[in-house]
This record gives structure tokens, sequence and C-alpha cells, in this order.
């Protein structure tokens, strides 16, 4: 198995780079399924203590120089680091973004700076929708009462398990979701296969477009909530043939997500042990 994350067809990186409303989205097996938390949390077996939750750990990863970028993004290890896609911070020419935050979708809001200088890439060069393309990014100060979900390394992740997977607010969607509310779905994982680089991924059917890498990707193990993987790429999500196609890696009607295991919790460690010399 190549280590780069590439069906035969062209798969790019989930637009982070903001985009007109008119954008459509990679809809696999059907219709598209994702919807406001607070709508279909329940009947994803939500409680409302993980619901609200969920609205503390996650929301908004953003940067606006020299041009603007959007994804989603979560806590990850502790309160003041969060795990994203890399691809959010560079321009397609490599250069690093800058002016970054994290914005997260509690009542109310908490917005905070990124340290983007001390975050932990993937690689140097990074490149966009391979399986070095994640950002751990420290926090200008810490979000006080936020708890991020756990990552279990003991149950591996199979075909078939069951997702929720959390974004900010993706571009192109069919339901209307208030931007302040995250966008929630149940998917699947469809294939786990084996990478030989540093870090894990596996594929699902997981609805997907613009600003939606560095999604979340949640699962029950043992009846808690654990931090399963991040969105990181998915198929030609502007391509028209693609919305409800059934899933198909081969033509791009797949998303993939990168574990939180081997390598990105070994750096998401690494980094919160550095974290208290910061302040």
């Amino acid at each position: 198995m190549q280590s780069v994350l590439r069906p035969a067809l062209a798969i790019v990186a989930v637009a982070g780079a903001l985009v007109a409303s008119t954008a459509t989205a990679n809809i696999i097996d059907g219709t598209d399924d994702r919807d406001s938390l607070l709508e279909i949390g329940p009947s994803l077996g939500l409680s409302k203590a993980e619901i609200d939750r969920i609205r503390m750990v996650s929301g908004y990863v953003g940067c606006f120089l020299p041009t603007p970028s959007l994804g989603s993004g979560a806590l990850f290890i502790n309160n003041r680091q969060i795990l994203t896609a890399g691809h959010i911070f560079f321009e397609e020419s490599g250069e690093r973004r800058s002016n970054c935050f994290f914005k997260s979708q509690a009542i109310p809001p908490v917005k905070v700076d990124l340290l983007v200088d001390d975050a932990k890439f993937g690689a140097n060069p990074l490149k966009a929708g391979s399986n070095y393309d994640f950002a751990i990014v420290p926090l200008a100060e810490p979000i006080e009462g936020a708890e991020p979900f756990p990552v279990d390394t003991d149950v591996k992740v199979a075909s078939g398990d069951a997702l929720i997977v959390v974004t900010a607010h993706p571009a192109g969607m069919e339901k209307v979701v208030p931007n302040e509310v995250p966008v929630v779905q149940g998917c699947t994982v469809r294939r786990v296969p084996i990478s030989t680089s540093i870090t894990s991924f596996y594929r699902t059917d997981c609805d997907a477009s613009g600003s939606s890498s560095g999604g979340m990707h949640l699962s029950r193990v043992n009846g808690d909530l654990v931090y399963r993987g991040v969105t990181i790429t998915t198929g030609l999500w502007r391509d028209p043939r693609l919305k409800g196609a059934p899933y198909d890696e081969k033509r791009g009607s797949v998303t993939t997500a990168l574990g939180t295991d081997a390598a990105i919790l070994e750096a998401g460690r690494t980094l919160a042990i550095f974290d208290r010399f910061l302040d």
C-alpha cells in the first residue's frame, strides 16, 4: 500500500479556502446526511452532556493572511492545543499562512489565537492529502472547562465501525445549519488499509466538501466516545457526478481520515509536555 492517500483517480485535499455558496459536495451513497448537532445528535446516541462537550472542544480553524482559509478542528490531548489538517495553514505555493485562530461553537463561543510558529506539522514541506497532512497547534491560552475526547489505542479502528464526524460548517450542505452550531453526520469506516508510513489512515463513506478538513471523528469504544481520526481528503467534491454516487475508492467517492494514533498521538503528547513553557 502506498503511503500517500490517493485512489486511482485524483483525490484533492478537502478545500480549506473559503468557497462560494454555490459549491457542491462529495455525497457518498445517496443523500447528504449532514445536519445540525442539536437536531440529529440525540438520534446518533449523543447525550446532552456529550453534545455540550462537543461544542466546547470542536470548532473553526482559520487563517487570514495572505489569503483566507477555513476548516475544522478540535482540542486534542489537553485544552490548549488542537488537531486539524495541516494544509489549512499553507498556500498552494507552500508559503505558510498567518493570523490564525480557533473558535469553538460553545455558548458563548471562545476564540483563541493559534501559535502556529510552535505547531507540530506532519512534514516540512507538507503535501496536502498525504499521510503527513496534519497539524497540532498550541492555543495562545487554554480554553477553561473544555475536556478533549480521549484516544483509545487498545481497540483498533476496524471496517464497519460507526463514526460521528463533527465539522464546523462545511460548504455546499443541503441542510441549513446556523454557523454557531456544529455539523455532524453518522457514517461508517469502510476500509482500513495497512499504512507504510508513520501515521495510520482509514477510508469512510462520510460526506464532505469545502472546509470539512480537520473534522473530528468520534466513535464509541466500550460505551465511551473516543477521538478516532481527522478528515484529510475527499473526492472531487465540485464534480456533480460524485454527488450521491456509491462508495467507490477508484472513482473518488470516498473520504479519508488520519487516525489519532501513531505519529499524531506522539506529536500531540510531545507538544503537551512543552505547553507548560508557553505561559
